[in-house]
Formats: structure tokens, sequence, C-alpha cells
């Protein structure tokens, strides 16, 4: 079987093939080729040793990104390739990296310390493809299984009970049974990773077409992971949206996991913003004074939440009322601050006499026009 390689990631392989060692395209890429997916990133696995990889290519680029574990990066047209080398780990004292590295020369030694076998396969286009774990039967299977003990890959890093659980989401595969009872039982030693790297899998995780199944199957997991204690039910059918997605899971414990998971600044803006918005009002007018007060954008985000998970707003249209040329904002209104100081108002007057004009067009007490807004604001002086 020949897959379609990029001709640079081609020309890597066969110049370490001329130089006398194995090279192969690895992992990821492999498997979402066999699956007909998009690939953008391609791993190389060598039998040469990093001294031995920046010999081969001392005409290009390298730099010696990850050296210590093996890995160099080749600069080919501007476009980075990983290149490392095949090696065995050992000891994980603190259940996430290895405490020593060692090289080796075959490439079936490389594979058989991946986390799971749709992971361990390797290609060139000289050998074809080397699978000793069964990966393809499990892509056609549909299922995620861990190489060799469950329990020992987990031990060994246990970012990798995410990462099972991140696949199973974003792939829609199942977990095999063993693999399964390992993530469940070891699912407490995630907290010995870090809340960025957490962080980064759980929101590919809620992004999978799969979540649902997942969070249902897996909820101790998840509840082990994050402190999870909101509307389970209802993840997916939120707005393909993370932190939406997250607020739903989290529910009162979102603060406590937006702290523990150092999450971005979006993510905190949209959880604090949904953690205290109100439901969406029934009537027409007072639709509109709510999307005024929060702001276009985040009306945007709050509507669209609470249409997914509450079924409110079911009489009129927010994203209508949204993308309509109704006045719904002070910079909507046709005078500015300038007319109202013209007037002979205070400065201090301005933000409360606007917003009082704003209310009274969205109330339709008086019509978005010059002379109208300027005959209100009168009555402010």
């Amino acid at each position: 079987m020949r897959l379609d390689l990029p001709e640079n990631a081609e020309f890597i392989i066969k110049r370490l093939e001329t130089a006398g060692f194995e090279a192969y395209v690895v992992g990821g890429c492999v498997r979402d080729m066999l699956m007909g997916r998009e690939v953008n990133d391609f791993d190389i696995t060598t039998s040469s040793l990093p001294e031995e990889t920046k010999s081969v290519f001392s005409d290009l680029r390298v730099l010696e990104t990850g050296i210590k574990h093996g890995t160099v990066t080749v600069m080919v047209d501007g476009q980075p390739f990983e290149v490392t080398t095949f090696r065995v780990e050992s000891g994980y004292s603190d259940s996430r990296h290895p405490d020593s590295v060692t090289f080796v020369r075959e490439v079936y030694r490389d594979l058989a310390r991946r986390d799971f076998t749709v992971n361990a396969i390797a290609y060139s286009p000289s050998v074809g493809i080397v699978d000793p774990h069964g990966g393809r039967e499990d892509i056609e299977k549909r299922v995620i299984r861990a190489v060799g003990d469950p329990y020992k890959r987990f031990s060994e890093d246990a970012l990798r009970i995410l990462r099972a659980l991140r696949f199973s989401s974003t792939l829609g595969f199942q977990i095999e049974a063993e693999t399964a009872k390992a993530i469940n039982t070891l699912a407490h030693t995630v907290k010995s990773v870090s809340g960025e790297r957490i962080y980064t899998e759980l929101n590919k995780l809620l992004l999978g077409k799969n979540c649902q199944y997942v969070i249902d199957e897996y909820i101790d997991a998840i509840r082990a992971i994050i402190p999870a204690n909101g509307d389970f039910k209802s993840v997916s059918r939120c707005p393909g949206d993370a932190a939406m997605r997250l607020y739903c899971l989290c529910g009162e414990g979102i603060e406590a996991t937006l702290s523990a998971l150092r999450a971005d600044n979006r993510t905190k803006h949209i959880c604090r913003l949904l953690s205290v918005s109100t439901p969406i009002p029934p009537s027409l007018p007072e639709l509109k004074l709510y999307i005024s007060s929060l702001g276009r954008d985040d009306a945007e985000i709050v509507v669209s939440y609470r249409k997914a998970v509450y079924g409110e707003d079911e009489e009129y249209n927010s994203s209508r009322v949204l993308s309509s040329n109704e006045p719904l904002f002070i910079s909507d209104l046709a005078i500015k601050g300038n007319d109202l100081l013209a007037l002979g108002l205070a400065p201090k007057q301005l933000g409360a006499v606007l917003a009082s004009l704003l209310r009274a067009v969205i109330n339709e007490e008086i019509n978005n026009s010059r002379e109208e807004l300027l005959e209100k604001a009168k009555e402010y002086k």
C-alpha cells in the first residue's frame, strides 16, 4: 500500500535512507492518512542519532528543538519537519515524563513505547507500512486500544488518559474494554499533569463529534480531571465552542476549573459571562434592551448558548434582531455626545442621557431621528 506523502517529507526519508539509515513518517499522520483525513504535520522517526541526522542535512538549516530526547527539526523550503531518533523510555517517577531515554536502532522498539495502536504505525515509500500492534485493524474497527498493558501505558504518562478520551471524541472511536477499565481506575492520576496540558486536551475533546458519548461513558474520569457538576447531558447541544461547552460541563465549579486549567482570557470571559446571564426576555422591547445591555458580541454568545441549552427565545428571533438595522446601541443613535454638549448638557451627563434616549427609541416612545432625539434631550437640561 502506498500513501501520498508530501514531496518534502519524502525527500527527508529518502536522504536518510541513502545515507544508510531507516526513516519513516509515524504516528498520527499515518493514522490520518489511512483514514483519509487531512494531515498538516508529518513527524519522522529514524534510526540515525541526532548528530548523524544533523550531518545528513548539513546543507540545510537544522534546529536542536529537543535533542536530549532525540529530536531535531529539519527546515525544507521553509517548512519544519521534526525528525526523532528511535528510542525507548524508562522510569516515569512523575507519571508524565520519562526519567531516561535510550536511543535504539530498531523501529519496532520505538513503536512499542507509543500510547495507542492507531498511533503506533510507521510508513516509508520503500518499506511500506510497519504495524506490529494491529493499528490498521483497530482503525478499521474504530477502536482506541493501548499498546501493550494499558495500566502500564497510563502509569507512565497520565496525560495519555485524556488523549484516549480526546481521540474517542474527535475520531468517533470506541475505547477498548481493558483500556477503558484502566482509564477509570487511573483517572485520578491526571491531577499530576499541568493544567495547561489538561486544558489543551480537554478543549479538543469538547469539540469532538463524539464528545457527548465520552462524557456520558467516562463522567467519573471527567470528574477526576475537573470539578464537573454542570449539565452533562446538554454539552453536545451547545454551539461548537469549547468555552461554552466547558461552562455547561462545569456549572458552579467553573471558577475553580478556570483557575486550575489556567484558561485563556477568551474562555474566562465567556464562562463568566454565561455564569451571570439571565433568561432571554419574552417581549421584543425587553429583548432589544437585553441585547443592548450586553453589547453585540456578548449578546451573540449569551443568546446562542441559552437558545441551544435552555430552548429560550422561541417567540422572538434574537439573531434576526441582532442582524437588523434597528438601533440597539448608543452608537446607532442619530446624535452623538457633541450634539448634547451643543445643547448645553454637562459632559458628565452624556452617558446617562444617551442611554436614556436609546431606551426611549427601543421602547418606541420616539423615533431615531436627529430632531426627535434633540427635542427629547432638552428634557435633561
